[in-house]
């Protein structure tokens, strides 16, 4: 029996040089290897390379929001007070009143101001004061015309006080200008003992403190630097400049961290932006490091998956790549007719299927009388996917503990300077939902006694105008003495009736439904000098009632870095929050029971780690004098501690991302693996399995060009050489188009 020649091993080489290198079985593999490779770098300089902060990030960060939480209350104040005053103005500009009774109704609607006047512009003559004395020494009253100017600080025997204008129509001297005085002063929240905030102006005087005070050279400097770099940042539209840093530590390792935000709100166009106040709040740290954890995770993580990457390599290659070349080589042995009388090497898997069929066709090929051997009977066998599948194990062995270190943070150590910022943040959000209630039952006192001398069609005029001078308002509506609907603006009024009257102050008109229904009411008839106090006794007679909007009073609970807050009422029901709710539900996190029990008279915190995730808790009564006192409310907050910016929670996020990544980089490869090579090898052992069956007619297509469509073309030849007319010759062709292999390869093989 005649065989054909081998080519020349120049040719040989020749066409291996010719053979593409980007399909096949070689690229995912090695791309497999390369990406292990780059995560177990990851790995090992990102978890592994992590180092304790003795500052962390959250203890900053909660100096930095305390800072901008003071900061927006204090210029939310700002402006409320220079709207308040000029919006009372205002209400004089069709009838001319007295000074003196401008003073005195303004002092009647409002407790905010130290002291009051009413001043000729152009000679400064004083027509009216009430309080203190107004320091009006050394301004230049005759540049306000037609508009009032932005407030000003001013100094005075008694302090720094801030001195608000607006116009006003007065009936002998016409118009003339309403001055009030004040004291700039930080919002009602409570400090720990080490903690200090402080409002600065441009040149760095302190104009209020609370809490401890700075004495030491270093503790100024900081504060200092922190002034001076709120004065240098530019910050994005939209968002307002502040920030955090860390001083050097002294002898003992204490240093101080502070927190720095500009008054000046974004984009710079309100009444604080001309003053350039800063709010800067401070502490001291201890310097003590934390701990982490697994300190060693990330470079044995490292080192396990360096060594993984090399057993995935070794395995790969022996179970799927050499037998793959394996098949090619004996395939295009059978093409050529080269050593027909030598059996095909048995393989496994799909492999092995091909290469019985290449076997049963070598038969054929020597016999041509032979009769076609019978389709072997199809088990469910694995195939090309068992050693996926297992290579995929492997790196799920590996991923899996570094994805399940992201949910064990129950012994994460919270820094009680984070546990004691949260409860005073929690304090400062109390405090603004109290001062917008209050605020917003000042204007209805404001806006009353012009509704009571007003006739039907101008009570409606002066309610659409104030309630588009404010966003807190639902609806603005007067009802008469029997509950009737005097005037309305605004949505349609919860209640009327007579159960709708009743005494002065803020109040809840539902206890059920859709939304909460919170509500001021003031009555539209003077009260007695001696009875400014909400809920105090008034007259009998029409009131003025203001629905305030939900939306308004949940967009104050929305401050950076709190976690989800809640407004509740005396009976712990939900009225508002900063994230999605249900009205007069209870309270989605049933721990915080425990701190509400706490915080009846002053906000308590506290880390709870049983029942769920690790989570810091706050809670705070709104507090305070008058009818919102008496409300029994209260805020409450949660902040799950795997939110927290800690060292430990960074390690883990690390090391779960880590996990993912060798997660992808093992299912994108393997499926690779599978896609271009698994599946294709398993149809074509199918055709290669009816061919040796006697199928004659099936045309078999290569669909890559790879090892897979160079076995493929050689069944195609072995094919068409077996349909061709019964020969007494074993087949003599020249060789088939080069494909696959490596040199390398090729040698292993054989």
């Amino acid at each position: 029996m005649s065989t054909a020649p081998n080519p020349p091993r120049q040719h040989r080489s020749r066409r291996r040089a010719d053979m593409p290198l980007l399909g096949g079985i070689r690229p995912p593999i090695v791309l497999l290897v390369v990406l292990l490779l780059a995560v177990a770098a990851i790995t090992a300089l990102a978890v592994g390379g992590l180092r304790v902060d003795d500052t962390p990030q959250a203890v900053r960060e909660s100096h930095q929001y305390a800072a901008e939480d003071a900061a927006a209350s204090l210029r939310a104040g700002l402006h409320e007070s220079a709207t308040d005053l000029r919006r009372a103005a205002a209400r004089y500009e069709g009838a001319p009143a007295d000074p003196a009774d401008v003073l005195t109704a303004l002092g009647r609607a409002y407790h905010k101001w130290r002291g009051t006047v009413v001043v000729r512009p152009d000679t400064g003559r004083l027509l009216a004061a009430r309080g203190e004395t107004v320091p009006l020494a050394g301004l230049d009253l005759t540049k306000v015309t037609d508009t009032a100017p932005a407030p000003v600080l001013v100094p005075s025997t008694a302090g720094t006080r801030l001195l608000t204008f607006a116009l006003v129509a007065t009936k002998a001297d016409g118009r003339a200008l309403l001055v009030a005085s004040d004291n700039l002063r930080l919002p009602g929240i409570s400090t720990r003992k080490e903690q200090t905030i402080q409002v600065l102006d441009a040149t760095g005087a302190v104009l209020d403190t609370t809490g401890a005070e700075l004495t030491a050279e270093g503790d100024r400097t900081v504060v200092d630097t922190a002034r001076e770099r709120a004065g240098r940042q530019h910050p994005a539209p939209g968002e307002t400049a502040s920030g955090s840093l860390a001083g050097s530590p002294d002898g003992q390792g204490v240093r101080r961290v502070a927190g720095w935000a500009a008054v000046a709100g974004p984009g710079g166009h309100d009444q604080a932006t001309p003053l350039g106040l800063t709010v800067v709040s401070t502490s001291t740290v201890d310097g003590k490091p934390g701990s982490l954890r697994h300190p060693m995770l990330g470079l044995a993580a490292a080192g396990a998956l360096l060594v993984l990457t090399l057993l995935l390599a070794w395995y790969l290659t022996h179970s799927l790549q050499r037998p793959l070349l394996g098949l090619f080589l004996e395939s295009r042995r059978l093409t050529r007719g080269d050593r027909l009388e030598q059996p095909v090497r048995g393989l496994r898997a799909e492999a092995g299927r091909i290469a019985r069929a290449l076997e049963e066709l070598r038969h054929q090929l020597l016999d041509p009388a032979r009769p076609p051997a019978p389709v072997p009977a199809r088990g469910r066998r694995p195939g090309t996917a068992l050693p996926l599948a297992l290579c995929a194990v492997l790196v799920l062995g590996w991923s899996g503990p570094l994805l399940f270190l992201g949910g064990n943070d129950s012994t994460v150590r919270v820094p009680t300077q984070v546990v004691a910022g949260q409860r005073d943040r929690t304090d400062t959000a109390a405090d603004r939902i109290r001062q917008a209630l209050n605020e917003g039952y000042a204007d209805l006192r404001s806006l009353a006694p012009s509704l009571a001398e007003a006739s039907v069609g101008k009570a409606d005029g002066l309610l659409h105008a104030t309630l588009a001078e404010h966003d807190r308002y639902r609806s603005l509506y007067v009802l008469g003495a029997n509950g009737e609907l005097l005037a309305h603006a605004g949505e349609a009024p919860h209640r009327t009736g007579p159960e709708a009257l009743g005494a002065s102050g803020v109040l809840l008109l539902n206890s059920s439904g859709k939304e909460p229904r919170i509500a001021a009411r003031a009555a539209l008839a003077a009260a007695p000098a001696d009875a400014e106090t909400e809920g105090a006794p008034e007259p009998k007679g029409p009131v003025l009632i203001g629905e305030f909007k939900t939306d308004f009073l949940s967009g104050l609970l929305v401050r950076p870095g709190l976690g989800r807050v809640w407004l509740l009422d005396e009976r712990q029901r939900v009225l508002a929050a900063n994230e999605g709710y249900s009205s007069f539900g209870d309270l989605p996190d049933g721990r915080a029971r425990k701190i509400l029990a706490d915080a009846k008279k002053s906000a308590a915190a506290d880390v709870l780690r049983d029942g769920g995730d690790p989570t810091l808790l706050a809670a705070a009564p709104l507090g305070g004098n008058g009818s919102v006192a008496k409300l029994g409310w209260s805020v409450v907050t949660a902040h799950p501690v795997a939110w927290l910016h800690l060292d430990q929670n960074r390690a883990d996020r690390r090391a779960v991302l880590a996990g993912m990544l060798g997660l992808a980089a093992a299912a994108l490869c393997l499926g690779w693996l599978f896609i271009v090579v698994g599946l294709p090898l398993r149809r074509l052992a199918a055709s290669a399995e009816a061919l040796a069956a006697g199928d004659r007619r099936t045309v078999l297509y290569p669909v890559h060009h790879d090892e897979v469509g160079a076995v493929a073309r050689s069944l195609e030849l072995i094919r068409q050489e077996l349909a061709r007319p019964r020969r007494t010759a074993p087949p003599s062709w020249p060789s088939p188009e080069p494909v696959t292999a490596t040199a390398s390869a090729s040698a292993t093989a054989r």
